[in-house]
């Protein structure tokens, strides 16, 4: 009866640490946009729901499981904006409340465990919020951390049989750095395989084998069901963006700033973790065979995944909740060492914590760095339902808005774009970053790429082997959907539509300051082929 007790006593704190997790997101989620980013899941997320999907209808070089996830989202919860940044929302609750059992079943008390745990849930997610394909790749792979630590100290099997599963949904999120993950948590069973438990670990081979042929399995079923191309996944999600990843490679750059400084607190938590590791290799004699001394190898190679990651893509740094993470298993290490003043080291740590909580909450979470709002005054926001009511509780405003007229004005034009496209009954492709106008319309508006972002990082350009690919996508897709007219939004550039199709296929008109249409001509060389 007790141990019943203190079961449901521990899941309690567990779906509570969820819930403040995923309330801490969905505010910070209506904080303001930066269009390229900020809508990337949503009318994908709601083409999915209609029938369409990634690789078939629009090139994807990262993404298609957040955006079936989303489409699983809008068909339980509604198409929304609140159901568009609960996607994210449950991935921070999940992240926090493993963390909090991970903290618990070391040894952490249960109101420790809420200081750190909370840390972690204001630090991760939130700072973007909304759906972004490199966070759904470092969270996934992170439980599968976790499922591992948890499959190593329990001997339960079901923990190892997740591990597969979430790697792989972290892949289908992004590549990278779940790829990098996948070989960390690899060279650990190694380690194990070797060093620690022969006979555990072939019968962890077993599961996690087993789970991957479950996982692929599903994968190859739901193509096969979408009627889905597996060479277009080839060509899509992995030799193109190799060939970006190469060119991003060449232009790799080691330096103190970028490799110390921009991370300075994260080393530093880190290496006092590392200190009272090697503390114990020195004084236990056999503590490298340990679960404790794995689960800090796993530590070391997430460190340096993420950061080499985040070298790569030059994002905005979003990888600060590893210092709570961190500080948490300091904290552990200090619990088990016989020291003087340990509370006034813990004292310390707890302050530490709190400070760099605060520090990159404020500058990530409260001005939105992530999303290049931290120059913008919030009050000259407004509300994103007098666009439609879809954006109920989202607040309107976007970078370098500098006054609430310029606010006020740009959703006047996207009011005018709204009634543009509504009043157009044909098949139609709209091609802009402002991401949202096939969920207004309720009605698919078939752009072929998730971003416009004006680089390489999206789609092919002309220097590259795979343009062709993608032109014939474009093409297929126009003919296919029999599009009769093409509308380009501002902020979009042109050549993203030009350097596909032929200008004699083309009939421009300047429709406002903020909206060009093309009207397609099929008595053209392009789709006459």
């Amino acid at each position: 009866m007790i141990l019943e007790k203190k079961i449901i006593s521990t899941y309690t704190h567990i779906l509570l640490i969820f819930f403040l997790a995923l309330i801490v997101n969905q505010y910070f989620g209506n904080r303001g946009i930066f269009p390229i980013d900020s809508f990337s899941h949503f009318d994908t997320g709601f083409r999915v729901l209609k029938g369409e999907y990634p690789f078939k209808d629009y090139w994807v070089v990262s993404g298609p499981f957040v955006d079936i996830f989303q489409s699983f989202l809008f068909s339980i919860f509604g198409v929304s904006w609140q159901s568009y940044i609960l996607n994210g929302s449950i991935i921070n609750g999940l992240v926090a409340a493993l963390s909090f059992k991970l903290f618990t079943d070391l040894g952490l008390e249960k109101k420790v465990s809420y200081f750190y745990c909370l840390s972690v849930a204001i630090l991760a997610y939130p700072v973007s919020a909304t759906p972004f394909v490199d966070l759904h790749s470092t969270y996934l792979s992170f439980i599968a951390i976790i499922f591992l630590f948890f499959g190593l100290t329990s001997n339960k099997n079901i923990y190892f049989f997740y591990i597969p599963i979430f790697l792989f949904l972290a892949f289908l999120s992004k590549q990278v750095p779940a790829f990098y993950i996948f070989l960390a948590i690899l060279l650990v069973l190694i380690y194990n395989f070797i060093l620690v438990d022969l006979k555990q670990s072939l019968k962890i081979f077993k599961i996690l084998i087993l789970s991957t042929i479950v996982s692929l399995l599903s994968f190859f079923i739901f193509f096969y069901l979408k009627e889905i191309k597996f060479q277009s996944f080839i060509d899509q999600y992995l030799n193109y963006p190799r060939e970006i990843g190469g060119t991003r490679y060449l232009d790799l750059n080691y330096d103190f700033k970028n490799l110390f400084l921009d991370f300075k607190f994260i080393h530093l938590i880190f290496a006092l973790y590392l200190g009272a590791i090697i503390y114990k290799l020195i004084k236990f004699k056999n503590f490298y065979k340990t679960y404790n001394f794995s689960f800090f190898l796993i530590c070391l190679f997430l460190l340096v995944s993420l950061i080499q990651h985040q070298l790569v893509t030059k994002n905005q740094i979003f990888i600060f909740f590893l210092i709570p993470f961190f500080s948490a298993l300091v904290h552990l290490e200090l619990k088990s060492l016989n020291i003087d003043k340990k509370k006034l080291f813990i004292n310390l740590l707890f302050i530490f914590c709190l400070f760099v909580t605060f520090k990159y909450g404020l500058r990530f979470n409260i001005e939105r760095k992530f999303h290049e709002l931290n120059n913008v005054d919030f009050s000259n926001s407004v509300k994103a339902s007098i666009i439609d009511h879809k954006f109920n509780g989202l607040n309107w405003i976007t970078p370098n808005k500098t006054n609430k007229k310029e606010v006020l004005a740009e959703v006047e034009n996207i009011k005018e774009v709204i009634d543009i496209l509504k009043n157009d009954k044909e098949n139609k492709m709209v091609i802009t970053n402002f991401s949202f106008f096939s969920v207004i319309l309720n009605n698919s508006q078939n752009s072929i790429s998730r971003w416009f972002p004006g680089d390489i990082s999206a789609f092919p350009d002309k220097n590259s082997k795979f343009f062709k690919n993608y032109r014939e996508l474009f093409i297929k897709n126009i003919v296919n959907k029999k599009i009769s007219s093409i509308y380009l939004l501002k902020d979009v550039n042109e050549k993203e539509i030009t350097n596909h199709i032929s200008s004699s296929c083309l009939n421009k008109t300047n429709i406002s300051d903020f909206l060009v249409k093309f009207s397609i001509n099929y008595n053209c060389l392009d789709f006459n082929r």
